[in-house]
C-alpha cells in the first residue's frame, strides 16, 4: 500500500523532463550540474559501473562455506542445508556467484540489500530470493518494537515480512536499520560526470572537427548568414566528413577554437571525478585503470590494502547477519560461517611454493592439504602431518628421535 499510494494519482501529472517534488524524491536527485542522477543513470558513468562491479566481483569469487566447532577445533560442514544453499544453489534461478553479485550490486547502488529466506518443513532454509531494494522499506512497529520489511513482490502484491526472515545487509548506516544509498551521497560527482559524458556526445555528434567561426568581410542580413551556417555545417561536420579539406570563397577567413577536449581543465575535471568516485567506494586508483602514480611495489601492497581495508568490513557483516539469521540459536553454539579468502591472498608461484613448504615442513599442512588447495586429486596416506624430522609422523616423532640417540621411551636414559 506505501508504494500504490505514492503513485497514486495526486490530480497532476510528472515525467522524466519535468519531475515533481515526490517523484524526484523517490527515483532520483539532481545534481548541481542539472544532471539527474538515478541508479540507472549513474552506472552509466564507466567510473561508477567499475567500482561497484569490482566489489561486486570480490565478493562474488570468494567461497561462503559452513564450518562445524569439534573437540578438535573445527571442520567444514558440505552436508548442512545452509552449505547446500551458499555453496550449489541458493534458489532455482540463480547460482552462488549470480547471488552474491547481486546482493552486492544492491548494497552498493541502494545502499541496502534484503534476502528473503524460505523456510522449510523441517525448520531449515530451503531458499534464499533477493527482494527488489527500490520496492522494499524497513519499519518499525512502535507498539511492539518489532522490525518489519515492506515491500512488493514482482506479482505486484504487497507485503510484510518478519525480520526473522529477511537477512538484511546495507551500507553505511546513521541509524543501524537502513543503509544510506551510495549514490545519492555522491551524486555531485556521478552528476558531473555524466554532464561531461553528455557533453563528449554532443560534441562528436555535432562534429568531430573543432568549434569555431567565420570571418566575412562587410555586413551580412540574418538570412545571408543563416545561408553561410548551413553550407558549412553541411558540408564540413560529422563524422562522415572528418578530415575533408573546406573551400572558402568569397573572401570568407576561418578562425578556429581550441578543442575543449584537450583542454587540461578538462581533462583534470574528468580524472578528478574518476579520482572522488573510486575514493568514495575506497577502491585502490590502479583498479580503475588510474596508474599515474602505481608502480608494481605499491599496487602489490594497494591489494593487499584492499582485502583488508575495503572486503574485510564487507564480508564481516556477511558473516555476521547470514550466520545469525539462517541458523536456529542451537546451532549458533557449534556452527558459522565464513569467506574462504584462499584465492584472493594467492601469491605468484615461487612464493605460494615456498609457502607449502614451510607449511609441510612444521606440520601446520598436510599434503592431501595442500593438493586440495591446488584442485588436484589427493593421494593415500596424504592426511598425515609430518614434520622436517626426515618427514616422520607426528604420533612417531619423539619415539624415532629416541630410537636414533639409542635410547627407548627414557628408560636407559634413567
Amino acid at each position: 500500500m506505501i508504494f500504490r499510494n505514492a503513485l497514486a494519482s495526486k490530480g497532476q501529472t510528472t515525467d522524466l523532463k519535468n519531475p515533481e517534488p515526490w517523484f524526484m524524491k523517490m527515483f532520483g536527485h539532481q545534481a548541481s550540474s542539472g544532471e539527474t542522477v538515478t541508479v540507472n543513470s549513474a552506472l552509466g558513468v564507466p567510473a561508477v559501473y567499475a567500482c561497484v562491479n569490482i566489489l561486486a566481483n570480490g565478493i562474488a569469487t570468494l567461497p561462503f562455506q559452513v564450518f562445524k566447532r569439534t573437540a578438535k577445533g573445527r571442520e567444514r560442514d558440505k552436508k548442512h542445508a545452509v552449505a547446500k544453499l551458499l555453496e550449489n544453489r541458493p534458489n532455482p534461478y540463480q547460482g552462488p556467484f549470480k547471488f552474491k553479485h547481486l546482493i552486492e550490486t544492491h548494497r552498493n547502488l541502494w545502499g541496502n540489500s534484503y534476502i528473503n529466506i524460505e523456510w522449510g518443513a523441517d525448520g531449515r532454509p530451503k531458499g534464499l530470493w533477493l527482494l527488489n531494494p527500490a520496492n522494499t522499506e524497513p519499519v518499525v512497529d512502535i507498539r511492539t518494537n518489532d522490525l518489519w520489511y515492506h515491500t512488493v513482490l514482482p506479482n505486484g502484491e504487497n507485503v510484510k515480512i518478519w525480520n526473522g526472515d529477511v537477512v538484511h545487509l546495507t551500507a553505511l548506516s546513521t541509524d543501524g536499520i537502513k543503509g544510506k544509498p551510495p549514490i545519492q551521497l555522491i551524486r555531485e560527482s556521478i552528476g558531473s560526470a555524466q554532464a561531461v559524458q553528455k557533453f563528449k556526445g554532443k560534441f562528436f555528434k555535432n562534429g568531430v572537427s573543432t568549434t569555431g567561426f567565420l570571418k566575412i568581410p562587410g555586413m551580412l542580413n540574418p538570412d545571408a548568414k543563416e545561408v553561410i551556417r548551413g553550407e558549412w555545417e553541411q558540408a564540413n561536420t560529422g563524422i562522415n566528413n572528418a578530415q575533408r579539406v573546406a573551400i572558402l570563397d568569397a573572401g570568407l577567413d576561418y578562425q578556429s577554437i581550441s578543442m575543449p577536449l584537450k583542454d587540461a581543465q578538462f581533462v583534470e575535471v574528468m580524472n578528478f571525478d574518476k579520482k572522488e568516485i573510486a575514493t568514495f567506494f575506497n577502491i585502490p586508483m590502479h583498479m580503475v585503470n588510474e596508474l599515474e602514480r602505481a608502480t608494481h611495489t605499491n599496487i602489490e601492497q594497494q591489494a593487499i590494502d584492499f582485502i583488508r581495508n575495503t572486503l574485510s568490513p564487507i564480508y564481516t557483516q556477511y558473516q555476521e547477519e547470514f550466520s545469525y539469521q539462517l541458523f536456529s540459536l542451537r546451532e549458533q553454539e557449534r556452527y558459522y560461517l565464513k569467506f574462504n579468502l584462499e584465492a584472493l591472498l594467492r601469491a605468484d608461484k615461487k612464493t605460494q611454493a615456498e609457502f607449502y613448504s614451510i607449511m609441510l615442513d612444521k606440520g601446520v599442512f598436510s599434503i592431501n592439504q595442500v593438493l586440495e588447495l591446488e584442485d588436484m586429486d589427493t593421494i593415500e596416506g596424504g592426511d598425515k602431518h609430518r614434520v622436517d624430522l626426515n618427514h616422520v609422523s607426528l604420533d612417531i616423532a619423539d619415539e624415532y628421535q629416541l630410537g636414533k640417540a639409542g635410547l627407548k621411551g627414557g628408560e636407559e636414559n634413567e
